[in-house]
């Protein structure tokens, strides 16, 4: 498998730009490219006498990029050897060799000199060669030794015996090698730590050599100096911006330029200000902090794997596509799991914008499932200074591991986009992880640190760290009552394998899908009904298992070879967006609407696949009814719960009138209700029954719709001209035409939650209404223009338990006929909505999710709906309050009956002024 950065890769030109952006001098030779390699037993300390061939530098071996293709095993080293020429006027007082990253020690000679060594497969390391240098040309030579697994050593998600989550190992040089040359004294170092509250950056430079004091920095901002001051070499020293700072987020990731001079030194850097950290929400929830405001940290777990680089990737632009792609999917943050990357890649977090959860790089023995895989079933919660349990028995390990930490911190410490530290995951290697905070919080208190991410809380650091993936997540009460923040720092890892974009036979994933669409529904509810409620009641972060397919983890949102990506990205986007509407409201903010991308359908299409699940080419709206519904209940997916109903209501200026007749499979429910405007009075007729008294046409327009009860006799049939409502109860007949003028359009709306729960509505407003209503045998007429019908259609498969808002509204505004159709809740995170404006026949669809501000303490106080393209205000005149609770069945419901007032935007853009139009607004909680 190799992506497309793999298939033009040029081995004279490999990885070229610059490898250091917060540290640039004017002085670079790139050393990637061929070098020749060799593998010998590790028992053999001379350099090779033959050679095996080329090697790609810095791919390693096990890496299809580098033509080696080869596993180093624990007991053989690894040889590079390269010519070195340097340019001509290139040497100034000093050379320095730098690597990347070399995995996992390896030692390095100039012709015959050692000029030095590295332990540690993840950070990178400088050597000053220039006492080695004797001639024009050199021969460097590298020789590496890499146990991958079989010690204590940190090797991330590397196994020797790979397979599941654990991945190919490889070794060797696997970041940029690179030549400069700089005067006696350099700036080796630069810290930067932004402090936004009081306008100023905080600047330490670190000297190489010796010869000067003091340097001169400057700080710019789109060419412009900001501030210049002279700080003290190795004395952190505040320079002020000034009042009106230029914050960094990832929605405007600005960064600072920043130039320092140290004697005749001369580096560029850049520095984002922004603050991180955790605090109370407006509501006392404590909220992971950006900026000093509540920030909804959403994320991608983010590996780092290249299927033909494995570590490496192919080029920098893959680099830029892995950040593009999770930011085009509204995600915020990506959790870099268990490795660190080439500093290019948080360059571009910087400069792109997203935020960055840093892992430490896990180690010890081999670990045990009782401690690292049990808790994902059971609440187990181990003491971490049990080493042996834990694979930290050994002491040089545990040593290592923390200078490792420390080296992490230092390295990353100026990086804007790192929000976040992350000692330990999954018990892997995990010991006294509180003491490990501390020491964090030592090098730099400036960021939140999840101690223990997954399981093993030690109750340190500021997260409560929780992995879910078995079970239906949940904000628990003792994670909502933490002081610490409460985050989900992974979950999901759904499965869909491409056809054709996959690396292995090989399967794995935390549950699986056979099909694009069914996988992009389950992604899409699981946030909404997990994520969405958990993040009201004080979720501040979730990380998604994952970015990118990783061998044969096929769990990613895109394949391994980033060739295709699995889900709608407009999809995802708006359900990120939606998430982090539902956090900033929860956390104290205003409610905003959210726009929703939708297709309208103009050809008629079935409802159902044969087998019962949802038809994917259905899900869209309709302007006329085209979606046929004559599969619903058959199948060997259709079968239970299916839901199928005819309501109707007809307003005039003395009566409102509604009419149900439903089926919902193990029984059946019809009304009548009747209110008369001028009194108050009303009439209600409710009646269960046997599915048997309900004849519901398999389609909308198919045939009579009946309901057959003692208490209740409907009948509703279409004729020439319209559809005729007969109505009978004990005291009240109805006999009433909803007239259809010719071109009058309908909403039609699929509502896909799953492939097996969907909803088809047909919302027709606006129906000029005639006829009789007859009540103990008085008869009042149906006014013609000023009395109107509407009617809900409904078949498919709901959720058990389920809330909605529904509003509708029909009547003439400045001599045009209105009628008004929103509704809410039931349709969040579907992709679907039922809005739409109706102007003299003509529909107008709207396409976003509305906020709805209502008080269920006081139902006929006004009712807000309101949107970027809706502002409405329904005033209710009366409350109709029902009830029923039959255990397994039930409903609670407040129908407010008033009249619609605002203004609507059609779909020319043109806001139309809405007057007293006649309708209803409800809230309906019910489990059927």
């Amino acid at each position: 498998m190799i992506t497309e950065w793999g298939e033009t890769l040029d081995p004279e030109c490999v990885l070229p730009e610059y490898p250091r952006p917060q540290l640039v001098r004017d002085s670079y030779v790139n050393l990637n490219g061929r070098w020749d390699y060799s593998i010998t037993s590790a028992a053999i300390t001379a350099r090779p006498g033959k050679w095996d061939g080329e090697i790609v530098v810095p791919f390693s071996p096990e890496a299809p990029l580098s033509g080696v293709n080869r596993i180093l095993q624990p007991d053989e080293s690894l040889w590079y050897r390269r010519t070195v020429t340097l340019p001509e006027g290139f040497v100034r007082d000093r050379v320095l060799l730098h690597f990347g990253a070399v995995d996992q020690d390896c030692e390095v000679w100039i012709d015959d000199t050692l000029v030095g060594g590295h332990r540690g497969g993840y950070l990178p390391f400088t050597l000053d060669i220039t006492d080695a240098l004797r001639g024009e040309s050199h021969q460097l030579v590298v020789r590496v030794r890499d146990v991958t697994d079989t010690s204590w050593r940190s090797r991330g998600k590397q196994q020797l015996d790979r397979g599941g989550i654990w991945y190919t190992p490889q070794s060797g040089i696997w970041q940029t090698v690179w030549l400069e040359s700089v005067p006696q004294c350099w700036v080796d170092r630069l810290d930067l730590v932004p402090h936004p509250e009081s306008g100023e950056v905080e600047v330490c430079v670190t000297a190489g050599g010796t010869g000067e004091e003091t340097a001169e920095v400057t700080v710019r901002a789109d060419d412009h100096d900001v501030v210049s001051g002279t700080v003290t070499v190795g004395v952190p020293t505040r320079l002020r911006l000034g009042d009106d700072v230029r914050l960094w987020s990832p929605e405007d990731p600005f960064l600072y330029d920043v130039e320092v001079r140290l004697g005749a030194d001369r580096v560029c850097s850049y520095v984002g200000m922004r603050s991180c950290g955790i605090g109370p929400d407006e509501t006392g929830t404590t909220r992971l902090l950006l900026n000093g405001k509540p920030y909804l940290h959403a994320g991608l777990l983010d590996q780092g794997y290249w299927p033909d680089g494995l570590y490496t990737a192919p080029s920098d632009d893959a680099l830029i596509h892995d950040i593009v792609t999770a930011k085009d999917l509204g995600f915020t943050m990506l959790r870099k799991h268990i490795k660190i990357e080439p500093l290019r890649w948080y360059h571009h977090c910087d400069r792109l914008g997203i935020l960055v959860w840093q892992d430490m790089v896990n180690g010890g023995r081999s670990y045990r499932q009782a401690v690292v895989t049990a808790p994902v079933a059971l609440p187990v919660k181990l003491d971490d200074s049990r080493y042996t349990w834990f694979g930290r028995q050994d002491a040089e390990g545990r040593t290592e591991f923390l200078e490792e930490l420390d080296a992490t911190v230092a390295l990353l410490r100026s990086t804007p986009s790192v929000a976040a530290w992350v000692p330990f995951n999954e018990a892997w290697g995990q010991f006294d992880a509180v003491a490990a905070t501390a020491r964090i919080k030592e090098l730099d208190a400036t960021r939140p640190i999840d101690h223990a991410s997954g399981w093993h809380d030690q109750g340190g650091g500021d997260m409560a760290s929780r992995h879910v993936y078995f079970r239906p997540y949940r904000l628990s009460r003792a994670d909502a009552k933490d002081e610490r923040v409460a985050v989900l720092s992974e979950y999901g890892g759904y499965s869909y394998r491409v056809p054709g974009n996959v690396w292995s036979d090989k399967e794995f994933g935390y549950r699986k899908f056979s099909d694009q669409w069914t996988y992009e529904r389950a992604f899409l509810r699981l946030q909404h009904t997990q994520l969405g409620p958990a993040i009201d009641e004080g979720l501040a972060a979730f990380v998604y298992t994952q970015l990118a397919d990783v061998e044969e983890e096929t769990n990613g949102l895109m394949t391994y070879d980033r060739r295709v990506l699995k889900v709608d990205a407009d999809a995802v986007r708006a359900s990120n967006l939606r998430l982090r509407g539902r956090h900033d409201h929860a956390a104290g903010g205003v409610e905003s609407p959210l726009a929703v991308r939708e297709r309208e359908i103009t050809e008629p299409v079935p409802l159902t696949r044969p087998d019962g699940r949802l038809n994917p080419g259905a899900v869209g709206w309709t302007r006329t009814p085209l979606i046929t519904t004559d599969g619903i209940g058959s199948g060997r997916a259709g079968k239970g719960r299916n839901k199928r109903w005819e309501y109707w209501a007809v307003t005039t200026p003395t009566h409102v009138v509604t009419l149900v007749v439903s089926d919902i499979d193990y029984a059946a429910v019809h009304g009548i209700w009747m209110l008369d405007r001028e009194s108050g009075e009303t009439i209600a007729y409710d009646a269960i029954g046997l599915p048997r008294s309900a004849t519901l046409p398999s389609t909308l327009g198919g045939g009579p719709v009946r309901a057959r009860t003692k208490k209740v006799r409907i009948d509703i049939d279409e004729i020439d001209g319209g559809t005729r409502l007969r109505a009978r109860g004990e005291r009240l007949e109805i006999d009433v035409l909803a007239h259809r003028p010719e071109g009058h359009e309908c909403l039609g709306v699929v509502v896909p939650w799953t492939d097996r729960l969907f909803q088809y509505t047909v919302k027709d407003v606006a129906r000029p209404a005639t006829g009789t209503i007859s009540v103990d045998g008085v008869v009042a007429d149906v006014l013609e223009g000023e009395s109107w019908a509407t009617l809900d259609h409904g078949r498919g498969r709901w959720p058990y338990a389920v809330h909605w808002n529904w509003g509708a509204g029909s009547g003439r505004t400045d001599g045009k006929v209105i009628g008004i159709q929103v509704g809410g809740k039931w349709t969040d995170g579907a992709g679907s909505v039922e809005n739409a404006l109706v102007v003299d026949g003509h529909l107008s669809k709207i396409s976003e999710e509305l906020v709805w501000t209502y008080d269920p303490g006081d139902w006929m106080a006004p009712w807000r709906i309101t949107g970027d393209t809706v502002d409405l205000t329904f005033t209710p005149f009366h409350l109709k309050k029902s009830v029923t609770d039959l255990l397994v069945f039930s409903s609670r419901t407040h129908q407010c009956f008033g009249h619609w007032s605002g203004t609507v935007a059609d779909d020319t853009g043109t806001w139309l002024r809405v007057e007293e139009v006649v309708g209803w607004a409800e809230d309906v909680h019910n489990r059927w």
